[in-house]
């Protein structure tokens, strides 16, 4: 299992010259993580083919290198309702970090892409410099939780570390000492998705049991409670860049994104009767603005994001049991494009927060990190329409 990639700021790597213009951290069941970047002349290459795949930005552990596709398929093909990658070069990684005895399920870079936090079934979490370009011993070992550590993320500031975990609980750890400063009875089930919103104040957990929860960050008090029609496990939950929003995925193959914005006294009660859309919204709950449907998602955690770089452009991302990424209009909740190139279920997508660049990652039988821009897919082009719910 290739798991959940993040990309990372990279202004140190740039800095030094070397043309590096991201960076992705992947992980997997065999217990390591790695590094992988992208230059400037990778991008230079996938712009000149003008196919959403990045021909030739491949990650995998496969011993031979495919040959450079010359026939790459072009967007404006409207026959088709997917674009595939018919080849790419191998990619070779930077940094192999070696130190957990099983295997790691989330990676999570700092805000500058500094360090590296893994989170494993070893029930801990490890940090890693990754700034220095060299493998080596991880920084600090966070020890606490008593099963599987599933998920893990930074704050903007980079001195907390939330986790969440199978033993239902979700942990917030200091990160310069190691210890954990503030445990949450958070579920009732395991803990699936953890994300920080773009200040750090607030923590948004999600689980096996159907819940979605938004904690405030210093106090541990649980601000808003929701879920979906039919109670169906949540696989993944992230905050929107503007904080107002929670995208969650949910084991029914859907998305939904949730309104959390609205300000809360001690109690959880709301202290004003509307919220930023001027929508009156309950003290336990939220309002479900939009649904995403179209990709497969029943039996695994499917990571899915947000693609907003360019206004134009805005997509969320979804990884899919078919073995295929999805992008969704934000806005219109259509299937914008399919991206086909695993061939195995792909669990791991994320999106870079200042490139239209995403990363995905396919299980056992595929073992790849593939890398895909979306600078080239025309504005007005749908090319599968699935009605879902507002």
């Amino acid at each position: 299992l290739v798991s959940r990639g993040r990309f990372g700021d990279t202004s140190l790597n740039c800095a030094q010259g070397s043309g590096v213009v991201a960076m992705c951290a992947s992980a997997s069941a065999d217990g390591s993580a790695k590094i992988w970047e992208i230059t400037e002349d990778m991008m230079e290459i996938s712009k000149s083919h003008r196919s959403l795949p990045s021909d030739g930005l491949d990650a995998s552990n496969a011993p031979t290198t495919p040959e450079m596709g010359s026939n790459p398929q072009n967007l404006t093909n409207a026959q088709s309702e997917s674009i595939s990658a018919p080849s790419s070069t191998l990619l070779q990684p930077k940094l192999t970090l070696v130190g957990h005895y099983r295997g790691i399920n989330d990676v999570a870079f700092s805000p500058t892409a500094a360090y590296l936090a893994t989170a494993s079934d070893d029930k801990t979490l490890r940090l890693w410099d990754v700034s220095r370009g060299s493998s080596g011993d991880a920084l600090v070992e966070f020890r606490g939780h008593s099963n599987f550590v599933f998920s893990c993320k930074f704050n903007p500031q980079s001195n907390l570390l939330v986790s969440g975990s199978f033993d239902e609980t979700v942990k917030l750890w200091d990160i310069r000492c190691g210890e954990c400063v503030s445990t949450l009875p958070a579920h009732s089930d395991p803990v699936t998705g953890v994300d920080f919103n773009r200040d750090g104040t607030c923590i948004v957990s999600g689980s096996q049991d159907g819940l979605i929860r938004v904690w405030d960050t210093a106090t541990g008090e649980c601000l808003k409670t929701v879920y979906a029609e039919g109670n169906p496990p949540v696989g993944c939950v992230r905050f929107s860049p503007n904080g107002k929003y929670v995208l969650a995925g949910t084991l029914d193959s859907k998305l939904r994104l949730w309104n959390v914005a609205g300000r809360y006294g001690k109690t959880g009660e709301s202290t004003s009767a509307f919220n930023y859309l001027n929508t009156r919204v309950t003290p336990t709950g939220g309002k479900c603005s939009k649904t995403y449907a179209g990709h497969e998602n029943r039996r695994f955690c499917a990571f899915a994001t947000f693609s907003s770089v360019n206004p134009l452009r805005q997509y969320v991302v979804s990884g899919s049991e078919d073995g295929k990424v999805y992008l969704y209009d934000l806005q219109r909740r259509l299937v914008k494009q399919t991206l086909a190139g695993h061939d195995d279920a792909v669990l791991a997508v994320d999106a870079h927060d200042s490139l239209e660049l995403i990363a995905s990652g396919g299980m056992t039988k595929d073992k790849t990190v593939r890398f895909w821009t979306t600078t080239n897919i025309p504005e007005d082009e749908i090319v599968s329409q699935v009605e879902t719910e507002k």
